[in-house]
């Protein structure tokens, strides 16, 4: 049986029965209650879209991808290149691994990881997590017990907590969901999960049998050209009314290709027909665009620094390995915590839309001179107040600071580094070419990634924080400051 779901964004989805089932699911359904973009409905009022909208739409845009390479892989290398069962194998896993792969999200998305980035713990360490028995043991590469001792120690983040809901909903479904193994589904999310053996079993593509599909399939998911990307910059652009995050989807889907990798002749790679180049260079350009006109928007910004002073002042707020209260948390829910705080002033910041204000803006080139200028006066991380008890602490020399806060945005235009591109243009002999190499956009100086620091002060302190910066004498190339203050 078939399921329909109407989406102003790709418009009719369709669902089989087991997608519909798990959609259903409570640990699935907690996504409606979870913003896509935090706080960029203060600044973009129609941004008012969630997780759930979203991760559909991922699935959608994961099952076309693979219909549309799978169709070209068989006309390539014959129908023997990809029978039947591991066609239906791969497509179920692929959309699975698309509709879960934000599963793990919290409230405010990835503005509440940043409170723990900011100094304020509230994620449990991976170690934490794992040794919780939140994640089957069996899934877990060795190797990360072996080899990545410091990454256990660091906090948790989504793609964990992903991983331990996936499989809290397989072990209620003896290992499967919708048909596919658990495991399976994670091991194309997070790197450190190992697959099943019957995946091993069936990754064998091509007439012999000799290509892994397992490291294309994981591209789709996450990489320079995946269903993840190519949902969020088309639903966020809807919903936030910018024209920033359109590119021509039907030209990247329909010469999107699965082929030997020129390097690594077990593995097939994921890569583009050489007529879509255009396509794909303005494909980033629309990811790097949303980054600097949206998510790293002054005021959104400015936001997620309010967030995590309002859960700075929440010292019995944490999130426990097993998750459990975990799952019941939503966007409202953490928003009354923080109200219901009478003795702090952030959650009235959030609900009668107050913001910091900004200062200015530091670019790349200037951020050693800012943190030169600013360092002596920090008392933690990205801030002159102290955190996370945001009292300002009594100096040694006396001195009296105002509060001041800084935020690094960094915006990429590919996720690798410069001169290294995991994705391949198809040229007219069909030989596999790395894209920087043939890509203008990639081979020119256009760069790849954008750093700036938003700098901002609570408003009724703001001609406090600009007259004492002006008193300590900040580099005029980072602050020019108004003329009613030089004369004051």
């Amino acid at each position: 049986m078939r399921h329909i779901i109407r989406d102003p964004v790709h418009h009719t989805i369709l669902l089989s029965a087991d997608e519909r089932q798990l959609i259903d699911h409570p640990l699935f359904q907690r996504l409606r209650r979870i913003k896509q973009t935090s706080f960029l409905s203060l600044i973009f009022p129609g941004a008012t879209h969630d997780r759930f909208s979203h991760s559909i739409g991922v699935m959608h845009m994961g099952g076309q991808i693979f219909d549309s390479i799978a169709e070209d892989f068989v006309d390539t290398f014959g129908p023997r290149a990809l029978q039947p069962t591991q066609r239906e194998y791969f497509r179920r896993l692929i959309r699975l691994s698309a509709l879960l792969h934000d599963i793990g999200h919290g409230p405010f998305s990835h503005s509440l990881e940043g409170v723990t980035h900011a100094g304020r713990p509230i994620h449990p360490t991976r170690k934490a997590l794992f040794e919780s028995g939140a994640i089957p043991n069996h899934w877990i590469d060795e190797k990360v017990f072996k080899l990545k001792g410091a990454w256990l120690d660091e906090h948790a983040q989504h793609e964990e907590f992903s991983i331990a809901l996936i499989a809290r909903i397989a072990e209620e479904k003896g290992g499967r969901i919708a048909g596919v193994w658990g495991q399976d589904i994670a091991s194309l999310i997070a790197d450190w999960v190992i697959s099943s053996n019957e995946f091993g079993d069936m990754d064998k593509l091509g007439p012999s049998g000799k290509w892994s599909l397992k490291s294309a399939l994981k591209s789709m998911v996450s990489g320079e050209l995946d269903c993840d990307r190519m949902d969020y910059l088309l639903r966020d652009s809807h919903y936030t009314g910018v024209p920033y995050g359109q590119y021509d989807k039907d030209m990247l889907i329909s010469n999107i290709i699965w082929r030997p990798h020129p390097e690594r002749p077990t593995q097939l790679a994921l890569g583009i027909r050489r007529k879509a180049l255009h396509a794909f260079e303005d494909f980033l350009t629309s990811r790097f665009h949303m980054f600097m006109q949206l998510y790293s928007h002054k005021a959104a910004v400015g936001f997620d620094v309010i967030l995590e002073n309002a859960l700075a002042e929440l010292p019995d707020f944490h999130i426990a390995p097993d998750l459990k209260e975990y799952t019941t948390w939503s966007d409202d829910w953490l928003l009354r915590r923080i109200l219901e705080n009478r003795s702090s002033r952030w959650g009235s910041h959030i609900r009668d839309r107050v913001g910091l204000k900004h200062l200015f803006t530091v670019r790349e080139e200037d951020q050693k001179i800012f943190e030169k200028f600013i360092k002596p006066y920090e008392l933690s991380n990205g801030t002159t107040a102290w955190f996370p008890s945001l009292k300002t602490r009594e100096r040694p020399d006396g001195e009296t600071v105002p509060k001041i806060w800084w935020r690094k945005s960094v915006n990429y235009l590919t996720k690798e580094k410069r001169g290294t591109m995991p994705l391949f243009i198809e040229d007219k002999t069909g030989a596999l070419i790395p894209a920087e190499t043939i890509s203008l956009l990639l081979k020119s100086d256009f760069t790849r990634k954008f750093e700036m620091i938003h700098v901002y002060a609570l408003r009724d302190e703001e001609k406090e924080a600009r007259r004492w910066l002006i008193a300590k004498k900040i580099p005029t190339q980072l602050y020019s400051p108004p003329k009613d203050l030089l004369s004051s």
